[in-house]
């Protein structure tokens, strides 16, 4: 597939590829066409948020863009959870950089463990993977962290290396993962990468990272408090 792109610009909208959701939605299960119906709307859902105004982002003031590192950060603002959005340059070409950000235990230190339930290659290219996740413990006294997400891998028409994510709910009639001892299950909205290669090399990449953990917050205060009442 041809990665090339003459767009370098972090601010530019992203619409080739990008599917909009229709009022009627196709019937979502844990067959292949159901998994596919769920990674297009995470697609489109991610791109949203990655180059369009599905969330207000307040940009982190004294950020100086250069290369390999990240030039644009940015928080959310009045949405569910909590969002970071950042856009950045490598020295290195999409391929390798979503090898890299795939490989999620080589680079994110909170990473106890991954495993990689199913994979499913798509019509158009894609992949899309069902992934347990297993986070350390932020504190001691906090519950380790665990997520059951759907990843898809799909390159865009334009010539970008799209990897996106989110959680797996019975609300989407997808497949389950039962709850495991001694983790309490997060929750990740739609996130991921968007990786656009650079004329002369290299890669620009605008990432989302986008967690709700609200419910369990509130967990973990009630037990203090409760504990705090015997």
């Amino acid at each position: 597939t041809n990665l090339a792109t003459k767009d370098t610009s972090c601010d530019s909208a992203v619409t080739s590829g990008q599917r909009s959701l229709t009022a009627q939605h196709p019937p979502r299960d844990a067959s292949p066409a159901g998994l596919l119906s769920i990674a297009e709307e995470t697609l489109a859902e991610f791109l949203s948020k990655a180059t369009g105004t599905a969330v207000e982002w307040v940009q982190m003031p004294g950020m100086k863009p250069g290369p390999e590192s990240i030039g644009i950060v940015a928080i959310s603002h009045g949405c569910p959870g909590v969002a970071a959005r950042a856009c950045g340059l490598v020295g290195l070409e999409p391929t390798r950089v979503a090898e890299i950000l795939k490989d999620r235990p080589s680079w994110y230190r909170d990473c106890r463990a991954v495993d990689i339930l199913n994979v499913l290659p798509t019509a158009n290219g894609g992949t899309i993977e069902l992934l347990y996740m297993q986070l350390y413990a932020p504190t001691t006294l906090a519950p380790a962290r665990d997520l059951w997400l759907l990843r898809y891998t799909s390159v865009l028409e334009d010539g970008s290396l799209v990897i996106c994510e989110r959680s797996l709910k019975n609300t989407q009639n997808g497949p389950s993962m039962p709850p495991v001892q001694h983790f309490v299950r997060a929750e990740m909205l739609p996130s991921g990468y968007l990786i656009r290669p650079c004329e002369g090399g290299g890669s620009i990449i605008h990432i989302v990272d986008h967690m709700d953990l609200e419910v369990q917050e509130f967990n973990f205060s009630l037990l203090i408090f409760s504990s705090n009442m015997k």
